[in-house]
């Protein structure tokens, strides 16, 4: 498998489709698929301890200070479930997309992603305002390459049942995500389980 990064780099970018028609024709076993989220999700995690010593947030917030080994955690549990999330809820929708095919669309958007974040971190040293706006901007923009991945994955030929499925996939995170704070929400933040 020859893979040329910087043209489909671009790909993504300026035809969000055709990129993901790409990345699908190459067949990745499963184990190879599953350890690239594992290593997307990691220097992720670099990232994140790199910013919360650079930038870090103010105590009186009530937030949370993630050690990277936990970040790490949560990010791969959030990941993991997020991705057959998009497998089940695209399928319910008339999808065709296999699993594979959603998870290497995702380790390739993930590894993205943390490219994006070092361009931020870097720029928002130099120019917070203008990182700030970008990083608006890139948001929204992934989401439309996002739903543009998911549309090829599983053949809906609509993005917007891609951006349903999502949709929904976001709602299945946010459920878990309430779940996971409801047993845990207390002793992060310093409260007794027992109130």
């Amino acid at each position: 498998m020859n893979i040329q990064l910087q043209p489909l780099v671009m790909l993504t970018l300026t035809a969000p489709g055709q990129a993901a028609g790409n990345i699908l024709t190459l067949k990745w076993p499963r184990q190879v698929l599953w350890t690239g989220l594992i290593l997307a999700i990691a220097l992720n995690a670099i990232v994140y301890s790199f910013q919360e010593l650079v930038f870090p947030l103010p105590s009186d917030l009530g937030l949370p200070k993630l050690s990277p080994l936990t970040y790490f955690g949560v990010m791969l549990a959030i990941q993991v479930v997020f991705v057959f999330a998009l497998f089940v809820m695209g399928r319910w929708l008339g999808g065709q997309g296999s699993l594979e095919d959603l998870l290497v669309l995702v380790v390739w958007l993930q590894l993205l992603q943390v490219a994006l974040q070092i361009i931020m971190t870097l720029l928002f040293l130099v120019a917070p305002l203008l990182a700030g706006l970008l990083n608006l901007a890139a948001t929204l923009f992934g989401l439309y390459i996002f739903a543009n991945f998911i549309n090829e994955a599983h053949r809906l030929g609509s993005l917007w049942r891609a951006f349903g499925v999502l949709l929904m996939a976001s709602i299945a995170i946010a459920l878990v995500l309430s779940f996971i704070l409801g047993l845990a929400g207390p002793s992060l933040l310093g409260l007794s389980a027992n109130v």
